[in-house]
């Protein structure tokens, strides 16, 4: 006979707190007792409904029953967000180099520096904040930034050397980054002048990621370890158009195969410099008629990478967003000459969706190298087919979120969050692309979704944070934060 019920409720709670939302439900429903102990403990609530949202626990002190309330109040500010009644906060801009990452919006203008607003949340306790770090000696082509370790990414080229310069700032000071063994990385690449015309940037913990390419398309990717100051990866590849970190080992990059049909790869980060070798492979539909060459299609991946916070940090937040698992959108668009629209679509995923794929393929024995599309796509996925594509530089995704402008005073907010216990998830099939504008047959996934619409001020473009929605006056000349 099992002796459970002999153990104290105080043990049985410290138990409970160890499992996931999950195991702990199932248990409730076992006998009366576990199910009084689940209703009686404002900590086991506190976990699941964390758990069910998304988010992971902060710093903050206060009790699990407070903690509950303000989770809550938080969930049902974002399921019925309304910019009027929402916190508002107008920054005017400053330069027309912008960055918006986390909670923390940037903005440069040679003659004045970098400026910085942090995003506040009233409800999760995060203070507003503004500074600036006005003398920066360097011509600056791009940058970004990471809070959580003080770190500002700055990126200048050297057109004497030809060669991709990267500085490690302080993103408190300005300063040489106390924790890059050198702080200024270069690197030379073979490019036409006048060099780069764009760059991709990414920062995911210890390494950091710079992708120039040049008016000719022609595109070199680089990889560091920012605090060692060691080059990992350098290649040269004509069939590469954008790239993300997947987790603190492995790239994701979005490229061609060798019949020129859109795939996203997961390449290891260790291995020789410039080996694009032994990658894993996932195909994308395959499309309606051949590429001539590369350029002919635009594919860009947006993610927003986890947070690096240290173990012990001053952070007086209740919860946070849980980067454990995270949205990928990867846009698509083919370039059509003499049409009037082009076709474009966004393919959302999980970061769950690719990693349980090859870790099943690894514990079974297989070791697939290569999901085709109806391996993966069709129940992993959701393709969305969209008026237009956001410019690169509108930051859209955060979290499992993602948020598209429909027309200048409205916008949806996507929500992938696999847990989540809204009646109004989308879970229907629905299938895109029926005239076979961009892909060879009509395109079907079932990816589950929470839909809301928001009605905004009227915005030339709109950006999401943690904490809030950033609309971008008509005129380009200010930013308008509505936090929750």
């Amino acid at each position: 006979m099992s002796r459970l019920p002999e153990i104290p409720p105080e043990l049985l709670q410290v138990i409970c707190l160890c499992l996931d939302a999950l195991s702990i439900v199932r248990l409730s429903q076992v006998s009366r007792q576990f199910h009084r102990l689940l209703q009686d403990s404002s900590a086991l609530q506190y976990n699941i409904q964390l758990e069910l949202a998304g988010l992971c626990d902060g710093q903050a002190v206060a009790a699990s029953a407070a903690r509950l309330e303000l989770l809550k109040v938080y969930q049902a500010a974002w399921a019925s967000f309304e910019w009027t009644q929402s916190n508002s906060t107008r920054v005017e801009s400053e330069g027309n180099l912008w960055e918006l990452v986390g909670n923390v919006l940037a903005m440069y203008r040679p003659e004045r520096g970098f400026s910085f607003t942090r995003i506040p949340s009233p409800i999760r306790n995060v203070p507003s904040a503004q500074w600036s770090v006005p003398d920066v000696p360097i011509s600056v082509k791009d940058f970004s930034m990471d809070l959580s370790q003080d770190l500002l990414l700055v990126v200048e080229f050297d057109e004497e050397k030809s060669a991709t310069v990267v500085h490690l700032l302080s993103l408190q000071t300005g300063q040489a980054h106390p924790s890059a063994r050198n702080p200024l990385l270069a690197r030379l690449i073979q490019m036409n002048m006048p060099g780069p015309s764009s760059f991709q940037i990414r920062i995911f913990g210890e390494y950091i990621g710079v992708m120039a390419e040049d008016f000719d398309d022609d595109v070199e990717l680089l990889i560091w370890n920012w605090k060692s100051a060691t080059l990992k990866k350098h290649m040269r590849r004509a069939d590469i158009t954008s790239f993300a970190f997947l987790d603190s080992q492995r790239l994701l990059i979005a490229g061609l195969t060798t019949d020129l049909q859109p795939e996203l790869r997961v390449l290891d980060i260790k291995g020789h410099i410039s080996d694009m070798t032994g990658y894993v492979s996932f195909r994308l539909p395959a499309l309606s008629r051949p590429l001539q060459d590369v350029t002919e299609i635009d594919m860009r991946i947006q993610t927003e990478p986890a947070p690096s916070w240290p173990a012990g940090c001053n952070m007086d937040e209740p919860f946070a967003v849980s980067h454990t698992d995270r949205l990928f959108v990867v846009s698509l668009r083919r370039w059509e000459a003499f049409q009037a629209t082009e076709p474009t679509f966004m393919l959302c995923f999980l970061l769950s969706t690719l990693r349980d794929m090859m870790e099943r393929s690894h514990d079974g024995g297989e070791n697939r190298t290569v999901f085709t599309w109806g391996h993966w796509g069709p129940h992993g996925t959701r393709m969305l087919r969209v008026a237009q594509l956001p410019d690169p530089w509108v930051c859209f995704v955060y979290g499992q979120r993602c948020l598209l402008q429909t027309d200048r005073t409205r916008c949806k907010i996507l929500d992938f969050n696999p847990l989540s216990p809204s009646p109004d998830r989308m879970i229907d099939e629905r299938t895109v692309d029926k005239r076979r504008r961009l892909f060879l047959h009509p395109v079907t996934t079932s990816a589950p979704f929470t839909l809301t619409s928001v009605d905004i001020a009227p915005s030339a473009a709109v950006m999401l944070a943690e904490d809030a929605i950033v609309a971008v006056s008509t005129d380009e000349d200010a930013f308008t934060i509505f936090s929750v």
